[in-house]
């Protein structure tokens, strides 16, 4: 299933794609107000509904949002495929592959669905795009092992890490640059784990229609199911938080020469089984 969360009239709500429209879930299932609820309650009606009812929204009717708004945690994986790595090692000095998962934590405020903008911070001269595969977390789990933390996988959206270069770089941490507002796309929509494998995803990034990142999974260093496992070893993970799994070679910063986006570019994050995310880059516009 195709799950969806969409902004209608200004007003928030979920459903399912069939047909190329929405079921909106909202007004079917009342105790569930956002998707990562129906998540967490793992409700089995929803198929039946899926069999049964006809799409009452148009995808041309409203705007997307990230398919979990209200993310809980936003888990980013960072230097986690042999390719990023291979690029990045000698002008970041580094010489040996990560021996364990490396995170950063992106605020569910910088994130924007597939359709609407993302924001160049005005001062930022470096503003880069990382196509990603996210992972969504469907059930709550603690010290899970690499081979059971598959369970616990709710389903897969694409993702595009944007990423204010000259801030991150600029501290000693890249907390600053990778949270920049509205500077993520996450979306379109969640396809859940029983309709597509997640050993099987292929990504490709495009800018204006230009292909700059290609990433099979077996260009990860830590799977899926290992960065599960590693964060569950220090917290809960729970229904709803989402894991950002790793960039491939060919962001910008790392081009020769670099090539960063600028206003207007289209970025396209297309992953295979599940779609495209598409955002169009947009200047911050500074008060007068």
């Amino acid at each position: 299933m195709k799950y969806v969360s969409y902004l209608k009239n200004d007003a928030p709500a979920y459903g399912l794609i069939k047909e190329g429209g929405i079921i909106n879930l909202s007004d079917k299932l009342p105790d569930a107000a956002t998707l990562k609820d129906l998540i967490a309650l793992n409700y089995a009606g929803v198929s039946q509904i899926a069999d049964t009812a006809e799409p009452n929204v148009g995808l041309d009717e409203v705007v997307l949002l990230p398919p979990i708004p209200n993310a809980g945690a936003m888990w980013c994986a960072g230097i986690n495929t042999h390719s990023h790595f291979a690029e990045a090692a000698e002008r970041m000095g580094i010489k040996e592959l990560p021996q364990y998962p490396m995170f950063f934590l992106r605020a569910s405020n910088t994130l924007v669905g597939s359709g609407s903008p993302i924001e160049k911070p005005a001062l930022e001269p470096k503003f880069d795009y990382e196509g990603e595969i996210a992972v969504i977390i469907g059930e709550r789990c603690r010290n899970v092992s690499v081979e059971d933390a598959p369970q616990h996988i709710a389903g897969y959206s694409c993702f595009n890490d944007g990423s204010a270069r000259q801030y991150q770089i600029r501290g000693f941490q890249v907390t600053t640059g990778k949270n920049a507002w509205h500077s993520a796309g996450f979306g379109p929509w969640l396809v859940t784990a029983d309709e597509v494998s997640g050993e099987e995803l292929v990504l490709q990034t495009r800018v204006n229609g230009e292909v700059r990142q290609n990433m099979s999974i077996d260009d990860l260093i830590f799977s899926f199911a290992h960065l599960i496992s590693h964060i569950s070893e220090v917290t809960w993970l729970e229904p709803g938080d989402v894991l950002v799994t790793g960039s491939a070679e060919g962001a910008g910063a790392l081009r020769a020469p670099p090539t960063f986006l600028q206003d207007g570019d289209v970025v396209e994050v297309e992953v295979s089984g599940i779609g495209t995310l598409t955002n169009v880059v947009q200047e911050q516009q500074l008060a007068v």
